[in-house]
């Protein structure tokens, strides 16, 4: 297990130290908060409760190593994580842009499959480069398995919601390429 991206690897194994004199016990233990500290976000309704967990951690980190005496990890972790919490739940919430479900364009038969699936990748094409690659990124990292490359991916953009008000406005293009296309007016 390597140390999280915010922290040095020096403070990670004086945190792993303060968990555990034996390092395997250590490792196990820290699996073990982290799951609790997600299955504790989602169950407070957070959409990437991954993230809260990884604040949560760092935090206990840099307490751990400013020398600060804590003998029960799991207390500070929820301690910890409630403030994170409150944090979270105080800051502004996005607007939320329209739903623009792109796939709603396309019907349900098998017959139009191919059709859709050309209509599509014609539209694609129409794109400037920048915005195609946008658009395909954008779908690509969707999910939690991909909060770090989505991290990455939202900052070259400046932020998630500059990122998603792209991607409405592409996605509105798209829509209507594809609509016209599959109405037979485009060839």
């Amino acid at each position: 297990m390597t140390a999280p991206p915010d922290t040095t690897r020096e403070s990670f194994e004086k945190f792993l130290l303060w968990l555990s004199p034996d390092r395997e016990a250590a490792l196990a233990k820290y699996s073990e908060i982290m799951k609790k500290m997600n299955k504790y976000f989602t169950r407070k309704g957070c959409l990437d409760p991954e993230d809260l967990a990884g604040e949560t951690r760092d935090r206990v980190i840099r307490i751990v190593n400013a020398s600060e005496q804590y003998s029960n990890p799991e207390a500070l972790f929820y301690g910890v994580a409630n403030r994170v919490w409150k944090e979270f739940a105080r800051k502004p919430k996005p607007e939320m842009l329209p739903v623009d479900d792109l796939l709603s364009v396309f019907r349900e038969d098998n017959d139009g499959k191919e059709r859709q699936s050309n209509c599509l990748e014609r539209c694609l094409a129409q794109l400037p480069e920048p915005e195609r690659d946008l658009i395909t990124r954008y779908y690509l990292l969707r999910g939690r398995s991909n909060t770090e490359a989505r991290k990455i991916f939202m900052a070259e953009f400046g932020g998630e919601n500059t990122l998603r008000v792209k991607a409405f406005r592409i996605r509105s293009k798209l829509r209507i390429c594809i609509e016209a296309c599959m109405g037979g007016t485009v060839k």
